[in-house]
C-alpha cells in the first residue's frame, strides 16, 4: 500500500472484500517467512491491481486479480524485510502524513475508526502496514535507483534505434457536446437525446459560446471542462466522430452525428500536422522509462533471489482462491 494512498482507496475495499473478510478481526491469508499479511492488506491492493490489469488490455476474472495482488503483498514484505536486513528504517514523518490524511478524508477520527472496524484492522496494523510501504520505497530509493543510472549515449541509442515511439500522428483538439443513449433507452428515449442534440447545436448557431452550452447541457465526462476533449489522434477516437473531426477546419462545428453512445457535436479548436519529437523535447521521458526499466529488472532479480531462501505460505486467499506458494 502506497503511502500516499487516498481514502478513497481504502473505502473502496469495503465494497470489493467479501463479507467474511470484513466481519472477521484481521485475518491472515499469507505468511512471509513467518511475518502475516491480512486479507485486508491484500483487499487493499484489489482496485489498483485490477486497474492495471484491465488498463493493459486484459480481462481478468476475481481470482487473477486476487492472485495478482498476494504476489505483490509477497514482494512487498521480501523487499520490506530485506529493507530492515540493511538497517534501513521509513520516513515516520511521511507515515503520520499518510495516516492523518486518511483520517481526514474519512471526516474526522470517528469516521477512521468505524472504517477500520469494517476492514477488520486495527490502528497499529494499519500504521505498520503504511509503514513497511514507506519502508520499501526508502529500500528502492536508497539502494536501487542509485545503481539504475541512465548514460546520455544509453539515451540518445534508444531514441536513434526507435524512430517510430516518437513519431506524432495528425491531431485535432475538439470540444463536444453529447446527448447520451444507453444501449437500453426506448425509441421515445433515443428521440428525446436527439432532440436536445439539436437544440444545443440551435443554441451555438444562433450564437452562443460552443463551451458555455457544452458546460450547461453536455451529458459527456468532458462537461466540466466547456466539451475540451483535448488532443487525439484519428485512431484514438470512434470513427463516427474522427472522420468528422479531421474533415472540419478549426473553427467549424459539425452537425449532429449518431453513434452508439448518443448524438454528438463536435467543434474543432486546434489541428496539428504529423510530425516527430525531436532529440530534446524526448531526451528526459526517455531517461526517465529507462532508469525505471532498470530499476524493475533489479527488482525482479533481487526478488527472484529473496524467493529461493524465503518460506511464503499461503493460508487462504481472500476470496479462497488458489494460490501456489513460492520459496523453499
Amino acid at each position: 500500500m502506497s503511502t500516499n494512498i487516498a481514502w478513497a482507496v481504502l473505502i473502496a475495499v469495503l465494497v470489493v472484500m467479501p463479507l467474511s473478510a470484513q466481519t472477521e478481526t484481521g485475518p491472515v491469508v499469507m505468511t512471509v517467512n513467518d511475518q502475516p499479511v491480512y486479507s485486508w492488506e491484500v483487499g487493499l491492493l484489489v482496485p489498483t491491481v485490477q486497474l492495471e490489469m484491465v488498463n493493459r488490455g486484459g480481462r481478468p476474472t476475481r481470482q487473477d486479480i486476487v492472485n495478482a495482488a498476494m504476489q505483490r503483498m509477497a514482494a512487498s514484505r521480501l523487499l520490506a524485510q530485506e529493507a530492515r536486513r540493511r538497517n534501513l528504517e521509513p520516513d515516520s514523518a511521511r507515515v503520520d502524513q499518510a495516516l492523518a490524511l486518511m483520517e481526514e478524508e474519512a471526516g474526522g477520527t470517528e469516521g477512521f475508526e468505524s472504517a477500520l472496524t469494517g476492514l477488520g484492522a486495527s490502528h497499529e496494523q494499519l500504521r505498520a502496514s503504511v509503514a513497511e510501504s514507506d519502508l520499501v520505497q526508502v529500500f528502492v530509493a536508497t539502494q536501487i535507483r542509485p545503481q539504475a543510472s541512465v548514460t546520455a549515449e544509453e539515451v540518445k541509442a534508444y531514441y536513434d534505434h526507435n524512430p517510430e515511439k516518437f513519431a506524432r500522428p495528425d491531431m485535432v483538439r475538439a470540444r463536444h457536446i453529447l446527448a447520451r443513449v444507453e444501449p437500453e433507452s426506448t425509441e421515445e428515449e433515443k428521440s428525446d437525446a436527439r432532440a436536445r442534440a439539436e437544440a444545443a447545436y440551435q443554441r451555438v448557431v444562433s450564437g452562443e459560446e460552443f463551451a458555455a452550452v457544452a458546460s450547461e447541457v453536455s451529458e459527456g465526462r468532458e462537461k466540466a471542462n466547456g466539451g475540451d476533449m483535448g488532443f487525439f489522434a484519428r485512431d484514438s477516437m470512434m470513427p463516427e466522430l474522427a472522420n468528422v473531426a479531421f474533415a472540419l477546419d478549426v473553427g467549424q462545428m459539425s452537425k449532429v452525428i449518431e453513434t452508439r453512445f448518443g448524438y454528438h457535436i463536435l467543434k474543432v479548436e486546434e489541428k496539428r500536422a504529423a510530425s516527430t519529437m525531436t532529440f530534446d523535447e524526448a531526451k528526459e521521458p526517455i531517461r526517465q522509462f529507462l532508469q525505471e526499466t532498470k530499476i524493475s529488472l533489479e527488482l525482479d532479480k533481487l526478488l527472484s533471489e529473496l524467493r529461493e531462501t524465503s518460506k511464503i505460505e499461503i493460508m487462504a486467499s481472500p476470496e479462497g482462491a488458489s494460490t501456489n506458494a513460492t520459496g523453499g
